[in-house]
């Protein structure tokens, strides 16, 4: 073989493996999920897996989109910022739609809807509504969109707020007594009691929620961020039209959450 037709060749290979490469990154969609948060998102250090609500949707839209599906466990304050800079495609934690977000990033439609509620120590008979916590505390965690709900709610700053980095030490201080409340979703506090008994946690006010969030997914307004929000909202649509959405919110928490009062108010909202 004389060298001009082996260099012809050469070029022909590398052009074939690389674009095959890059079509096989192409179809890799990478979703950051800290793991950190129950039921939605939890990381097993014995097996180094991670498992929940969340990563069994994504399997499920991976699995319909044809994208391999590479999961990131970061802390969620870098969520974002590592979907700002192009390392990870989209955030799955339960995230919610706020003006903020919204400012900077497209969502698909909504997947979950959350109504938060106000949570207190069992033993605390004082705190029954959002008034009776003026000059008390309030637990939040870092990075969360509750931080710019409740300061919504109270820019006066007439509740003293704590900041968490993890739930779960949030929870425990407000049932050990030492913060007073924390604003938690009431559909998942059954699912935490059960499998920490020594929280002794009630929600209050339940017919008036602090608030309720809308979940969806985020992504970056980038030509592949664009795209990928098409096939991920097209997956979401199959899987509230054929049930499988529904399974799943009955396997983590026993109802099917498209089917509650808030999911069919923000419909009739929607419609009109």
């Amino acid at each position: 073989m004389n060298k001009k037709l082996s260099a012809v060749l050469t070029v022909a290979l590398m052009t074939f493996f690389g674009a095959s490469a890059f079509a096989a990154e192409d179809r890799v969609i990478r979703v950051a999920s800290p793991g950190t948060y129950q039921p939605f998102t939890m990381y097993e250090e014995l097996t180094k897996t991670l498992s929940g609500f969340e990563i069994d949707m994504w399997n499920a839209i991976g699995a319909r989109i044809g994208y391999k599906v590479d999961f990131v466990r970061i802390d969620m304050p870098a969520c974002f910022a590592e979907m700002d800079l192009g390392h990870v495609d989209t955030v799955a934690k339960q995230v919610s739609i706020t003006p903020a977000r919204q400012q900077k990033y497209d969502f698909t439609q909504p997947y979950f809807f959350s109504p938060y509620s106000l949570t207190v120590a069992e033993s605390n008979d004082e705190v029954k509504t959002w008034k009776d916590l003026e000059g008390k505390s309030i637990a939040l965690r870092e990075g969360d969109a509750m931080i710019e709900f409740i300061a919504a709610r109270d820019p006066e700053n007439k509740v003293r707020r704590a900041i968490y980095e993890t739930s779960g030490s949030m929870l425990q201080d407000v049932s050990m007594g030492r913060v007073t409340a924390t604003p938690y979703p009431f559909l998942t506090l059954p699912y935490h009691l059960k499998r920490n008994p020594a929280l002794k946690l009630k929600s209050v006010d339940l017919d008036n929620p602090i608030y309720t969030e809308v979940n969806a997914y985020p992504f970056a307004r980038t030509e592949r961020g664009q795209a990928l929000l098409k096939l991920t909202d097209e997956a979401l649509s199959q899987m509230v039209a054929d049930g499988s959405h529904a399974e799943l919110c009955k396997k983590w928490f026993d109802v099917d959450v498209m089917e509650t009062k808030p999911a069919k108010e923000y419909r009739q909202k929607r419609a009109q």
